[in-house]
């Protein structure tokens, strides 16, 4: 639970004519709005704003649900012991019943986490999922073969768990830089996960 007050942080980034990119030179507007997640006040000094982004003119509507609003979907969370300490939530899930339509937008480094290189594989070559599995604490990146295999795994086993094949799910990781998933965990912890998802947001 969180007891401090939220403080949401806006700043302004103009951005100069040789540094625009190229889908915001159609664009009148040259200042670009950043909108940084949501922090308590105690975490406000460590904030880091988001990256720029151009938001579409007009209203905007939050549809009550969250990410099971869509008839289908199923969520869960949990701790499962990824992060370095706490106990907050570091493993999650979304599901739906059916094939849903997937695409990704992937960084353009030329070197990019196991989860990156393997979610682009997939959908070259197949525009649904039926999962995506997330996990805080260890990004998986610049962790070689072993570390590719470890999400190979991962991926494979919640598979199984699901009765989908593992092209059908997609695998998303942040946190620690050249560190592997810890699996074991991960692994352990995957059959509760399953068992506890909801198509209920209050879950």
């Amino acid at each position: 639970m969180m007891n401090s007050c939220y403080h949401t942080h806006f700043s302004s980034l103009k951005l100069p004519h040789f540094f625009t990119p190229k889908s915001f030179v159609a664009s009148p507007r040259r200042e670009l709005r950043v909108l940084a997640m949501a922090t308590t006040t105690d975490e406000a000094s460590g904030n880091i704003s988001a990256a720029p982004i151009s938001l579409p003119e007009g209203s905007w509507k939050q549809v009550a649900g969250g990410v099971t609003a869509a008839k289908g979907f199923k969520a869960a969370g949990m701790y499962a012991g990824l992060r370095a300490s706490g106990k907050k939530p570091d493993l999650a899930l979304v599901t739906c019943d059916v094939d849903a339509v997937a695409a990704g937008v992937f960084t353009m480094n030329v070197v990019a986490a196991a989860p990156v290189v393997y979610c682009k594989k997939v959908l070259e070559t197949s525009n649904t999922a039926r999962a995506v599995l997330i996990n805080a604490g260890q990004a998986n990146a610049a962790t070689g073969d072993a570390g590719y295999q470890d999400m190979l795994d991962c991926v494979g086993s919640l598979a199984t768990l699901l009765k989908v094949n593992p092209e059908e799910v997609l695998i998303e990781s942040t946190g620690v830089i050249g560190h592997r998933i810890k699996k074991k965990e991960l692994l352990e912890a995957l059959p509760s996960l399953v068992n506890s998802m909801s198509d209920s947001v209050e879950q």
